[in-house]
């Protein structure tokens, strides 16, 4: 595993978000990306808020809390 970066598409009802440069660990075999459980926390709250400010598409910088 190596600490790296990555693109994270999340898609609820008719909204769609990309994060890009989340922080992750990704495999050096096969590319898979793992995401820990606080960033996970931040895409998600990101993602319900933009979902209820009415976001349909958006793509953003991921920033950290």
């Amino acid at each position: 595993m190596q600490s790296g970066s990555v693109t994270v598409t999340l898609e609820r009802g008719a909204a769609t978000l990309v994060f890009k440069h989340v922080p992750a660990q990704v495999c050096d075999n096969c590319g898979e990306a793992y995401v820990d459980e606080t960033t996970t926390e931040h895409l998600l709250a990101a993602a319900e808020a933009a979902v209820d400010a009415g976001v349909q598409v958006e793509v953003r910088e991921f920033a950290a809390a």
